[in-house]
């Protein structure tokens, strides 16, 4: 559930959407869904139809968002219950219509937004746009590093556009 959480905050990660605050640890996640489906063979939780996932001051929307989970090591046991193989959370992926909403006017929108736990990667695809008020990022992948701090934009068959806004310049100034 923890790396569910960074998910959800690793959008002010990044320097277009440095975040004003560390998160909070132990912050209640709560998503809603039409269905939720889980798979043991496949170690993992689907959410299907209006998902809509909100953490403190981050709210996600999307058509799907599937948990891939990954078992703990010496999982097995006959004794042990289903619950209790169940490790870290590997990768989530939601699809469809995914938009992200922060604090202070940042936003993001894609068709498919995957973040991979241990590389600490949300890659987001299907015409990915991200939004700080006036300002805007977009190409055909955006890759951002949480870890690092970092973002990568590829433009692809497309070029990468950025929208960043100034402060005019007064009239006479600097003449």
């Amino acid at each position: 559930m923890r790396s569910l959480i960074l998910f959800l905050f690793l959008a002010c990660a990044t320097p277009l959407w440095a975040a004003q605050t560390a998160p909070a640890k132990d912050v209640p996640v709560k998503i809603t869904s039409d269905t939720m489906t889980y798979t043991q063979k496949g170690d993992q939780v689907v959410f299907t139809g209006s998902v809509y996932v909100i953490r403190q001051d981050i709210q996600l929307w999307s058509d799907t968002l599937t948990v891939l989970l990954e078992k703990k090591e010496g999982s097995g046991n006959a004794t042990q219950s289903v619950a209790d193989e169940q490790g870290s959370i590997k990768k989530i992926i939601a699809k469809g219509n995914v938009r992200i909403k922060a604090d202070q006017g940042r936003t993001g929108t894609c068709g498919k937004a995957t973040y991979e736990a241990d590389k600490d990667l949300l890659t987001m695809e299907d015409n990915p746009m991200l939004m700080e008020g006036a300002n805007k990022i977009q190409g055909e992948v955006i890759k951002l590093f949480i870890k690092e701090s970092r973002s990568e934009v590829l433009g692809g068959k497309g070029r990468v556009e950025a929208i960043f806004n100034t402060p005019a310049s007064k009239p006479g100034a600097g003449q």
